[in-house]
């Protein structure tokens, strides 16, 4: 659970810092302090979601990313749908933030587990040295 609320903490952060970069390049001045909590709502559906998707099971892998990706994008369309998110963004930039996150989001979990398998190894390693 602690795990659960500080991803969805960090990628609610990446939203946003992606979500202001694209309010400037449309030349945005400010950005609701609203949105913040409306993007905080939408990760925790999106992250609950998830969490039960996990026990989606399939032979293909790319099937999994296919229905995780879709969910993430059914949300944020929903959410835009809910928030009034249209009237300032489009659709487009929408679900193209939504993949952005994900993909980065899917990148950290990788270096993660990349630096957890290293730490297991060196403790691993350790024991092997001293039980010789």
């Amino acid at each position: 659970m602690k795990n659960m609320m500080k991803n969805c903490l960090a990628t609610t952060g990446l939203s946003l810092v992606l979500l202001a970069f694209v309010a400037t390049l449309y030349h945005a001045r400010f950005l609701f302090i609203v949105s913040v909590y409306q993007t905080l709502v939408a990760n925790i559906f999106i992250h609950l979601g998830l969490a039960l998707l996990q026990h989606f099971e399939s032979k293909f892998f790319i099937v999994e990313i296919a229905v995780e990706i879709g969910y993430v994008l059914a949300v944020l369309i929903l959410s835009g749908y809910f928030f009034g998110w249209y009237s300032s963004t489009p659709l487009w930039v929408l679900i193209l933030l939504g993949i952005a996150v994900y993909l980065i989001g899917c990148f950290i979990g990788i270096f993660r587990m990349q630096t957890d398998v290293e730490y297991i190894n060196q403790q691993l390693e350790l024991r092997k040295e001293i039980t010789e």
